[in-house]
C-alpha cells in the first residue's frame, strides 16, 4: 500500500532526527532558554504552510509570538492582454529581498531576542534576508531546515548564502530534495511530502526541549492547555497573566 509505504518512509525520517539531531535540538534549547532566562523573548517565523503548526496550540508555550507578513496582489489581465504572472505569481514575494529589511524594521525584535526561522528550502532571498536583518538587531536565529535539500539548490540572497550557512544554530528537519516520498506508477512526479510532518516533530520536540531547559532553571514557562477541557479556558487566561508579569 501506498499509505503504508509513505508512513514507513516518515518514521525513518523521524529516526534519523531522533540519532542525529538530538543534539542540535539541545544546543538551540539551551541557548534558547540561556537567552529567555536573561529577559529575551522567542519568535517564530515560517514562510510556509506550517506557520500556525506552534502558535497557541495545547502545550504550547505562551511565550512564542509569531512573525507575519501578508502580502497579497489581485489584478485581472485586461481584455485581449495575457497576464504577465499566475495568480500564485502574483503574491509570491520570497524572491525580495528588501522586504525582509522592512519586515524586521516593523517587528518588535530586540537585542537578545531569538527567533526559530522555518525553511524547508532556506533558499530564498527573502528567507535568508529576514534572518540576515534579524541577527544585524542582535536577535540569535534556530534554523529549521532540511540541509540536504537546501545544498541542492542555488541561493537566490545576494550573500550566496542559504539559511543553513547563515543562522547562529541549526536543526535538520531531514526532508529530502524534493520533499514528496514516493514514486507511484504512472504518476510523472512523486507525491506526498515529508516537510509538513517533520516540520511539527522538529518544532515540537524543540520546544519541549526549551520547556524542559527553562524548568531546570527553575523558570516553569506559561504554557497553554487545551481550551476541549473543563478549565481549559481559565488555566490559560491565567497562564497568559502569568507570562505578562514574567517574562516566560
Amino acid at each position: 500500500m501506498a499509505a503504508a509505504a509513505y508512513l514507513e518512509r516518515i518514521q525513518a525520517l523521524i529516526r534519523s532526527l531522533c540519532d542525529e539531531e538530538l543534539a542540535a535540538i539541545g544546543q538551540a534549547a539551551e541557548s534558547v532558554a540561556e537567552r529567555l532566562a536573561a529577559g529575551g523573548r522567542l519568535h517564530h517565523f515560517d514562510t510556509g504552510h506550517m506557520k500556525r503548526e506552534p502558535i497557541r496550540r495545547a502545550g504550547g508555550l505562551v511565550g512564542l509570538h509569531p512573525l507575519e507578513l501578508e502580502l497579497e496582489v489581485r489584478h485581472r489581465a485586461p481584455a485581449g492582454r495575457s497576464s504577465a504572472h499566475t495568480e500564485a505569481e502574483q503574491s509570491y514575494f520570497y524572491d525580495r529581498e528588501d522586504l525582509a529589511d522592512y519586515l524586521i524594521e516593523k517587528s518588535n525584535l530586540v537585542a537578545g531576542d531569538v527567533l526559530v526561522q522555518v525553511s524547508n528550502s532556506g533558499k530564498e532571498a527573502f528567507t535568508v534576508g529576514v534572518a540576515a536583518a534579524a541577527q544585524a538587531r542582535g536577535v540569535l536565529v534556530v534554523a529549521l531546515t532540511s540541509v540536504a535539500f537546501s545544498r541542492e539548490l542555488e541561493a537566490r540572497h545576494s550573500s550566496g548564502k542559504r539559511l543553513f550557512e547563515l543562522a547562529d544554530l541549526v536543526v535538520d528537519m531531514k526532508a529530502p530534495p524534493g520533499d514528496a516520498l514516493l514514486e507511484l506508477p504512472g504518476l510523472a512526479t512523486a507525491v506526498a511530502p515529508a516537510s509538513g510532518v517533520m516540520t511539527a516533530v522538529t518544532l515540537w520536540a524543540l520546544m519541549a526541549e526549551i520547556c524542559a531547559r527553562l524548568t531546570e532553571r527553575g523558570l516553569a514557562p506559561a504554557v497553554y492547555r487545551s481550551v476541549n477541557l473543563p478549565d481549559g479556558w481559565a488555566f490559560n487566561r491565567e497562564q497568559i497573566a502569568l507570562y505578562e508579569s514574567r517574562g516566560y
